[in-house]
């Protein structure tokens, strides 16, 4: 799917530039433990860079998680504009919706079938028969869809973001993305 490939590539470029920061920081903090440094040069230089890079580290891992939420907000939101009806898309059938005879299942999936691939007329059928209790097959409202994948991802961003600041974090994204 393509907002998959989107948010990945998108994490994975922030996931590389955290990395080299982390980097930097485990080699301050290596330089730390090492015992090399006095103590004065621990507190004054070291260990102030290691919590500027700590701090980097954390904006820029909630930069990636935002950025990455905000690309999954415009795919639905763009998702969301196929469910916009289009007066263009009417076709004669609207006469048997508005008719006022109660019109039966098999009534329903004709006029779908008819209507194929109009996404306008389909919806108002869906309608008809949701307001009715019929339900009717072969339609389902891009939002749904949607809002399922957004869903999906935003659990998969939960996870990853205790793992986008570790020494590992490439290959754990790969593996959340089946890559």
């Amino acid at each position: 799917m393509e907002i998959t490939s989107a948010v990945y590539d998108a994490l994975k470029a922030s996931t590389e530039e955290i990395s080299k920061t982390v980097a930097e920081m485990e080699a301050v903090n290596g330089k730390i433990d090492s015992g090399r440094y006095s103590k004065e040069a621990v507190k004054n230089e070291l260990a102030p860079r290691r919590d500027e890079l700590r701090r980097k580290i954390q904006n820029d891992s909630d930069k990636a998680i935002d950025s990455a939420r905000e690309i999954i907000k415009a795919f639905v939101a763009q998702e969301a504009k196929k469910d916009d009806l289009d007066p263009a898309e009417i076709t004669d059938d609207i006469r048997l919706l508005q008719a006022g005879v109660p019109l039966l299942p098999r009534d329903l999936e004709a006029i779908m079938q008819r209507n194929k691939g109009n996404r306008t007329m389909q919806q108002l059928v869906y309608r008809y028969g949701k307001e009715r209790g019929i339900e009717v097959s072969g339609y389902r409202p891009a939002i749904a869809d949607a809002n399922e994948i957004a869903n999906g991802l935003d659990s998969t961003l939960k996870y990853y973001r205790r793992w986008i600041d570790k020494g590992n974090a490439l290959p754990m994204l790969a593996r959340f993305f089946n890559r």
